[in-house]
């Protein structure tokens, strides 16, 4: 409430500031500058005094040049200030266009249809490139989209829940999947973000280079997923289920393993270090 008197003022300061400007250049050019410049052109030259009529009509002169250049200056902060003013409305009006953009998929995120959910993530992640101030919103609202979406334990009956899973492709739904998707282009998140996509289902999901930074995966469920050459560098797997999951040449360098269920799980070629934790008594390939 406070900001719109301010502004108000400012802007009225503004344009007292300008017409004062305007009335001393005028004032100026009418009175004060034609008589001072016009003895300075008799002081420095070696022609004869001017007779009061020549002297008169000489300011004159002198006068309508001046009002002339002033004119020009005037119309050319016209045009600058016009300019301003232009850029200002579109900077308006774009971020207006985004602001409506970013509520509409936002509603397009509970719809009870999947293609129009992954529609509103695909807006999402085409915001998050767009305009920078929206990413980390963005990033969480998908992550939170996600562990909505696919929860585990799941939510529904088993049944339903299989039936469901049977018509994925790639073990995913499409909206979860195009979730998945603009969290591993990397675009929305922060420096120093976590995804948090803990006590997800992830079941059979194929997720091959799987690359989202700083990943929380706690309590989620990822039997027979396949995360080939994955990159889970610093990734949080506490109580992470992996049965079955084949992790061929993943990157598990820094990964929190504790107590995760890897009963059946592919390590050949997987890359860890010292900071790496595995289950109590697992002893890693070497």
């Amino acid at each position: 409430m406070t900001q719109k008197p301010a502004r108000r003022l400012i802007v009225a300061a503004g344009i007292v500031g300008v017409a004062s400007t305007v009335l001393t250049a005028l004032v100026c050019c009418v009175l004060v500058l034609p008589p001072l410049i016009v003895t300075w052109g008799l002081n420095d030259s070696a022609a004869a005094p001017l007779s009061a009529v020549d002297r008169l009509r000489t300011e004159n002169d002198v006068r309508s040049v001046l009002l002339q250049a002033l004119a020009g200056l005037v119309a050319l902060a016209g045009v600058a200030a016009g300019a301003a003013v232009t850029v200002h409305q579109i900077r308006v009006n774009r971020e207006g266009h985004t602001i409506g953009l970013f509520t509409t998929a936002v509603e397009q995120l509970s719809s009870p249809q999947v293609s129009v959910r992954h529609g509103g993530v695909y807006t999402l992640a085409f915001l998050a490139g767009l305009d920078s101030r929206y990413a980390g919103k963005i990033h969480a609202l998908l992550t939170a989209f996600i562990r909505q979406q696919a929860p585990w334990p799941p939510t529904r009956p088993p049944a339903e829940v299989d039936h469901d899973r049977s018509r994925f492709h790639g073990g995913l739904a499409d909206d979860v999947g195009g979730a998945i998707s603009a969290l591993a282009d990397g675009t929305m998140i922060t420096e120093g973000a976590v995804s948090e996509l803990e006590n997800v289902d992830l079941r059979d999901a194929q997720l091959n280079e799987f690359a989202i930074g700083r990943v929380c995966l706690i309590g989620s469920n990822l039997s027979k997923a396949s995360l080939v050459n994955a990159d889970l560098s610093g990734a949080s797997m506490t109580n992470t289920i992996l049965r079955g999951t084949n992790l061929t040449g993943a990157t598990l360098s820094g990964a929190d393993l504790s107590a995760a269920d890897l009963h059946g799980a592919v390590l050949a070629a997987v890359v860890y270090d010292a900071d790496t934790q595995w289950p109590p008594g697992f002893h890693p390939p070497r």
